[in-house]
């Protein structure tokens, strides 16, 4: 005869400020010839990446994401577009506006701001919350479970985290040009988790 059991699924989640900005700065030129192209674009992206090494961002944050090239047909002839795009984590998110604007500002009419995204540079600890929560979900209804079938919850001899979970889930969160203001709203971001705990029930 096998041993009897109950079996639930726990929910959980948690959420924190975030506290790392990602953004993508791009800087698109064109000229008659490939390399003034990509000349005039790296141009604009070094002094994009000079301005916010002045601003602080450690040289570690910034790397190269993409570098492509295109030739058109256009009225006045060929003419070849670069763009290359630098990916910056800035560690102050409360800055993070003005920082963004001041690299585009100083790349010049060549930059683009691709997008911002916001995170928890650690998110080790929210996620092992999430974690906490999730089983203490499974536990509650185990416990209702055995209570209404007139037993008491054994030792657990199964757990098992459900496909999908943790994962950082934004919310609230906006880049805006205000002015001569780039805007951030950091609002706040959530982990799941879900987990699946097996209980032996006991008399």
């Amino acid at each position: 005869m096998g041993t009897s059991g109950v079996t639930t699924t726990g929910q959980g989640a948690a959420t924190a400020a975030p506290d790392v900005a990602v953004v993508e700065l791009g800087a698109e030129a064109s000229a008659t010839g490939v390399q003034e192209a990509l000349d005039r674009a790296n141009a604009g992206l070094g002094a994009a990446r000079d301005a916010l090494l002045a601003a602080g961002v450690a040289a570690a944050d910034l790397r190269t994401s993409q570098t492509s090239t295109w030739t058109e047909q256009r009225e006045d002839g060929l003419r070849t577009t670069a763009r290359l795009t630098l990916r910056a984590t800035v560690r102050d998110v409360a800055a993070s506006g003005e920082v963004v604007r001041a690299a585009l500002d100083a790349a010049g009419p060549v930059a683009r701001l691709d997008s911002t995204s916001l995170a928890v540079g650690d998110p080790g600890p929210l996620a092992a919350a999430a974690r906490d929560d999730a089983f203490a979900d499974a536990r509650a209804r185990a416990e209702q479970y055995a209570r209404l079938a007139g037993r008491s919850l054994g030792p657990v001899v199964e757990i098992r985290e459900d496909l999908g979970g943790p994962a950082p889930v934004p919310r609230l969160m906006a880049a805006k040009a205000t002015g001569d203001a780039l805007v951030v709203e950091p609002g706040t971001l959530e982990v799941r988790a879900s987990v699946t705990v097996r209980w032996e029930l006991a008399d």
